[in-house]
């Protein structure tokens, strides 16, 4: 804890211990050198996500605008999100026990950081960031065919209760809405949150293994989070990635 990074990321982390549903969201006081790091980083995600982001997430874009020249509230983005498809943001101390932050899909709630990763790692981030949450999953619960998805995740984390189906059910929202690839025009395209927002992630995508999406082989195949991922599954279109989630989550 003698790390001022650190320091300064338990402050926030304890403001999102004490909050509670119903209340204001925090507001963060980001320093400047903050707030250049996320102009720097969304920047050159801005100009990857022209070329290798879904079109779902190119129109996102256009509804859910976050500020450029510094790091946005999660007060600013909660509202725009509610207005569009009934989706809100609430504060994350870190990471969430999986089936809370499942779990809360289903009411239309997604846990988010506060805290900005270190400014020595800005372009790939082995735990999810305030850039992860807000450039990734925020702007993709925009979409109403994506939030509708998450919701489904939710509705499904709150039935399942084996230790098989959670970790059934963990493993197909990793490889679809953190790390989703799907074709387009014969090319892959980015839709996954952990992808959309690591310029690391997108710019080794041409060197990844990328597979046919299979939920059989999605279950069983293990990843390690702390690295950008080696293999992939791309799914032919999103209509054929709704119609395999809702089989996949309907039957587990």
């Amino acid at each position: 804890m003698n790390d001022e990074y650190e320091q300064e990321k338990a402050r926030r982390q304890r403001q999102a211990r004490e909050w509670r549903l119903g209340e204001p969201l925090p507001t963060i006081s980001y320093t400047p050198e903050e707030d250049a790091l996320w102009e720097t980083v969304t920047a050159k995600l801005r100009s990857l996500h022209e070329g290798v982001a879904c079109a779902h997430y190119r129109r996102a874009c256009e509804s859910v605008v976050l500020e450029r020249e510094r790091v946005p509230q999660l007060a600013e983005v909660s509202p725009v999100l509610t207005a569009l498809t009934g989706f809100h943001l609430r504060p994350a101390e870190g990471t969430v026990p999986v089936e809370r932050f499942l779990g809360a899909f289903e009411e239309d709630g997604f846990y988010a950081t506060q805290y900005l990763r270190r400014p020595e790692s800005p372009y790939h981030s082995p735990e999810p960031d305030v850039l992860h949450e807000l450039v990734g999953h925020a702007v993709m619960l925009g979409d109403p065919v994506f939030a509708d998805l998450y919701r489904r995740f939710g509705q499904t984390a709150k039935r399942v209760s084996s230790p098989d189906g959670l970790r059934a059910l963990i493993q197909v929202f990793w490889f679809t809405l953190e790390v989703g690839v799907v074709l387009e025009g014969g090319r892959p395209r980015v839709y996954g949150a952990a992808l959309l927002s690591s310029v690391a992630e997108m710019e080794s995508l041409s060197q990844v293994d990328l597979r046919p999406f299979d939920i059989a082989e999605i279950v069983s195949q293990n990843f390690d989070d702390m690295h950008c991922m080696p293999v992939l599954f791309a799914v032919e279109s999103v209509d054929h990635l709704v119609t395999e989630l809702n089989r996949f989550l309907t039957r587990l």
